[in-house]
């Protein structure tokens, strides 16, 4: 080959190249983008329901009222009338009867409700720290790539060498995939809630849920049966 073919091979390569990073980086930035808003969005969805469920981790302080009651029926029915006075054979409420009365038990259902709603919370905000981060290797990737001399296009070929070595396109990848696992905690730790709270309520929202998860099982598992499906994703 001479220079001028070599040259000319070198330019068509280097503008190929320039050409498939640039779009791949878009693209990997506005998947990003779109990922951190429906993330932001949920998590303070998610917290709201957390503020409220966490309450139930902690009883109510024991109540001595009916304690007490208890106590006056017993010493009124102890009475006993002996001229000239009235005399209770039961001894009078004290301190250590109103410190004695049994404390409420968490009820098991609200422990994984927390469970699962903090689960995926924590996974939400991690896909949304793990968007963040993987935008900044993105818009450094960009850095210092104006032009199109040589120099630029063997940078630009090292950076992209090193996202495929470092398997940026994984992490890419796997956002999405920890949003729909808080999702899944989410739906089903509101089916806990509502099963213990009202039965018609939860048959209903079951429903729903489990349209919804076929729907997404079906689409994720269909391209495995054909090749003439569209419902393709990266994961």
């Amino acid at each position: 080959f001479t220079e001028s073919e070599k040259r000319e091979a070198f330019t068509k390569a280097a503008t190929i190249t320039k050409g498939y990073s640039e779009a791949l980086i878009e693209r990997w930035i506005k998947e990003i983008d779109t990922y951190l808003v429906y993330a932001g969005l949920f998590s303070a969805i998610l917290t709201a329901f957390n503020v409220e469920s966490y309450q139930l981790l902690q009883p109510a302080p024991p109540d001595p009222s009916p304690a007490i009651l208890q106590h006056i029926s017993l010493q009124l029915g102890s009475l006993s009338y002996i001229p000239p006075s009235i005399n209770s054979t039961y001894p009078a409420f004290s301190s250590s009867d109103a410190s004695a009365t049994t404390s409420s038990v968490v009820p098991t259902w609200a422990i994984w409700l927390n469970a699962l709603w903090f689960s995926g919370l924590v996974l939400s905000l991690s896909a949304a720290s793990v968007g963040i981060l993987v935008k900044q290797w993105l818009n450094e990737f960009q850095s210092g790539l104006s032009g199109d001399s040589e120099h630029i296009a063997l940078l630009r070929q090292n950076r992209l060498n090193n996202l495929e070595h470092c398997h940026v396109g994984s992490m890419v990848n796997t956002i999405p995939v920890l949003l729909q696992g808080a999702l899944a905690l989410f739906l089903i730790g509101l089916l806990v809630l509502l099963w213990n709270l009202h039965r018609a309520v939860a048959a209903v929202t079951s429903l729903f849920v489990l349209a919804i998860a076929v729907f997404i099982v079906g689409t994720t598992i269909a391209p495995l049966f054909t090749t003439h499906c569209a419902y393709l994703s990266p994961q």
